[in-house]
């Protein structure tokens, strides 16, 4: 018999699939902030916000857990 041996870099991990993911999803909420920001002005930035904090609460703990 041989002995097979698996590096750890062919290993695909899922923790690190969902931080991109996680990561990817507060790059884009960012975005939309400073989108909404940039065409309503203060009252954009404020709308917008209080309507993400609890999404961006969740994309944290996804990103501190690690899914």
């Amino acid at each position: 018999m041989t002995d097979v041996t698996v590096s750890p870099a062919a290993v695909e991990d899922k923790t690190i699939a969902t931080e991109k993911w996680a990561l990817l999803i507060a790059l884009i909420l960012v975005a939309v902030l400073a989108m909404n920001t940039a065409l309503f002005g203060l009252v954009g930035l404020s709308m917008t916000a209080l309507t993400l904090v609890p999404v961006i609460f969740v994309v944290l703990v996804i990103i501190m857990v690690g899914g």
